[in-house]
């Protein structure tokens, strides 16, 4: 992935001076010189790479081409460039023109917040990755889309205008997709400058960050630190409460295909494994228990949204590599690649529906199957030990033999509370008969030994 972005920035590059003349005269010595020299000029230094908000390359887009349209491009509303002018959004540009109209008769301090934007407008320009030179070579126009476009999502985020309001749950859903994100940085600003005038109408006043989270209907507990954008900060609350599981797995060694694929739901009751639900809702809260046989996972709600939400944030895992380690692995595309495995038909769905570790809200369960499967499509494990630790040992749990020997008995005498009934009495038949045979050859003996 560093290559690839290291490539992107490379496009913007001027093309290399190379000459190459083939001449069997030339000392070949000398081209070696000269070609270092073209390859060592200042202007091929790798750039500092700032970007958060990412244009999805074509790979991804090939990946995911029938959900294409409806997961990644905004279809109501756009915010940022990347969207900006396109023919279908055109009637939320006017409620945007209304807003801000609006906002100015409130006593919008428009020079303050020409004059503050302004100022951070090369942070700006940096966190979109692959602008076009509309406005890169019109950063006046990029400004005011900074502005309008960020004035517009703070006083939805404080009083969503009466013409939106049955949009609401459509514009908030847009403003998770990756392609349609405002840098928190802006938000930030705005809300410094002119916070009174979104306020007004609000009994009290809040912070970006909650007005966020009502927005989103999240919690804010447990994210205490800075985020890039709102998708961001939807992810750190799919993770959130904090659960550290190094010490569980830090002494495996993990490698190979029994890291990255694992049998389905139900061919893992049928090795003896149980399912139940984590202690809290963390994509991270993920345990295998392999004395007992149990996997714990979290409750993971499925809906009409869900398959749009999870691409995006992939997509973000996935491309947003600065500052990121092997201690920092993608979470969340760990776990969807293990609800991926863990649900291949529509059998795994309810299996895992009934011990409450999925709310499916999608209408049938093979849906929900369906979507798995996709969202599973073109994604591999990344660098997390845990989720890598969990697979290796379901496969190692069902290998050993008897642990299926005592689940096929389990399954075929057990389940049936007449048939454990029947077992039981003929346990104890059996048991009788021993005793009475133990009986006999004392008596046997008793009487041998009278005689």
């Amino acid at each position: 992935m560093k290559v690839q972005i290291w490539v992107a920035a490379m496009e913007k590059q001027p093309p290399l001076s190379i000459k190459l003349i083939r001449d069997d005269n030339v000392d070949k010595p000398d081209m070696v010189i000269q070609v270092m020299g073209c390859l060592n000029e200042p202007g091929l230094d790798s750039p500092a790479i700032t970007h958060c908000i990412y244009k999805l390359p074509f790979f991804m887009r090939q990946t995911h081409p029938e959900a294409f349209n409806t997961a990644f491009d905004p279809q109501v509303v756009s915010f940022g460039p990347y969207h900006q002018g396109k023919h279908h959004l055109s009637p939320m540009e006017r409620e945007k023109a209304k807003v801000f109209n609006s906002l100015k008769t409130r006593g919008l301090p428009v020079e303050a917040v020409v004059s503050g934007v302004h100022s951070i407008l090369d942070d700006l320009l940096g966190s979109y990755d692959r602008l076009d030179q509309e406005w890169t070579q019109h950063p006046g126009k990029f400004l005011m889309l900074m502005i309008v476009d960020g004035c517009f999502l703070l006083e939805l985020l404080c009083n969503c205008p009466a013409s939106l309001i049955n949009m609401k749950m459509d514009i908030r859903q847009e403003t998770l997709l990756l392609e349609n994100q405002l840098p928190m940085k802006l938000l930030h600003q705005l809300y410094s400058i002119a916070g009174p005038i979104f306020i007004s109408q609000r009994d009290k006043e809040q912070q970006p960050k909650e007005l966020i989270c009502n927005w989103l209907g999240i919690s804010t507990t447990d994210l205490d630190e800075e985020f890039l954008h709102i998708l961001d900060m939807y992810k750190a609350s799919l993770l959130s409460p904090p659960v550290d599981r190094t010490p569980w797995c830090e002494k495996d060694k993990l490698s190979g295909a029994e890291c990255q694929v694992i049998p389905p739901a139900t061919k893992l009751r049928e090795a003896g494994i149980r399912f139940k639900r984590s202690r809290t809702k963390s994509l991270k809260d993920v345990i295998f228990d392999k004395e007992q046989g149990v996997l714990s996972l979290p409750m993971l709600m499925v809906d009409d949204d869900t398959e749009s939400t999870f691409l995006n944030v992939m997509a973000f895992e996935k491309l947003h590599v600065e500052g990121a380690a092997q201690e920092a692995p993608s979470l969340v595309t760990s776990f969807v690649i293990l609800m991926s495995n863990l649900i291949d038909d529509e059998r795994d769905v309810a299996l895992l529906s009934s011990k409450g570790t999925l709310a499916n809200a999608l209408g049938n369960d093979r849906q929900a199957a369906e979507l798995f499967s996709r969202l599973g499509k073109g994604v591999a494990m990344g660098p997390n030990r845990h989720m890598m630790a969990v697979h290796k040992m379901l496969n190692d749990y069902c290998k050993e033999p008897w642990n299926e020997r005592c689940a096929t008995l389990k399954h075929q005498y057990f389940q049936n509370p007449w048939t454990v009934i029947s077992l039981t009495a003929a346990i104890f038949g059996f048991l009788i008969l021993i005793l009475q045979a133990i009986y006999q050859l004392l008596d046997y003996y008793k009487e041998d030994k009278k005689k």
